[in-house]
């Protein structure tokens, strides 16, 4: 080998050195942020998502017991006779619950103020109406359940859900007219 050609490798062999990584250089410092951030940022983003979805549902159902309750005010006791109107009350609100599934909509016993049950309403009395809906926010990796759905039967409902199943409700007052 000639050595012009033995020196012209030896020159290329210290630039490939050169051009390694050394202490104190900062090549891939931005992919290893990267990697640090882009979970807690993932999980940021799932929560907003989740949360988002949440709200709706949450909307859905105040809206749903709204309806419910502005029909139980305009028919209270219009028919003598099946549907009474706290039949049609509850027909009314699972039917506007839109995306909500109807059959977990749990809907609490009307209470009456002037009245004692549904067929005796008369004008100028109050109702009150509240439904529940299950809701279930895990938080992806974490291992954390904000509001478990455990299949129980309590009615309650409060910010974190302990021991409760239903995560959101809805309650609204009418006056019968």
């Amino acid at each position: 080998m000639k050595q012009s050609m033995k020196s012209g490798f030896q020159s290329l062999r210290r630039r490939v050195r050169s051009a390694g990584v050394r202490a104190g250089r900062e090549e891939g410092g931005a992919l290893y942020e990267l990697a640090m951030v882009a979970p807690v940022l993932s999980m940021l983003l799932v929560g907003i998502i989740y949360g988002g979805i949440t709200f709706y549902d949450y909307v859905e159902l105040a809206n749903a017991v709204a309806v419910g309750a502005r029909t139980l005010a305009l028919n209270r006791s219009a028919f003598a006779g099946p549907p009474t109107a706290c039949q049609l009350e509850e027909a009314a609100l699972k039917n506007a619950a839109g995306n909500l599934n109807p059959l977990q909509i749990t809907i609490a016993p009307e209470s009456f103020v002037g009245a004692s049950k549904c067929s005796d309403l008369l004008q100028d009395d109050t109702a009150t109406v509240s439904a529940t809906y299950p809701c279930n926010l895990p938080i992806p990796f974490a291992g954390i359940n904000l509001c478990p759905v455990q299949g129980t039967t309590s009615k309650t409902s409060n910010a974190n859900c302990p021991n409760s199943a239903y995560c959101l409700s809805a309650t609204m007052t009418v006056l019968i007219q």
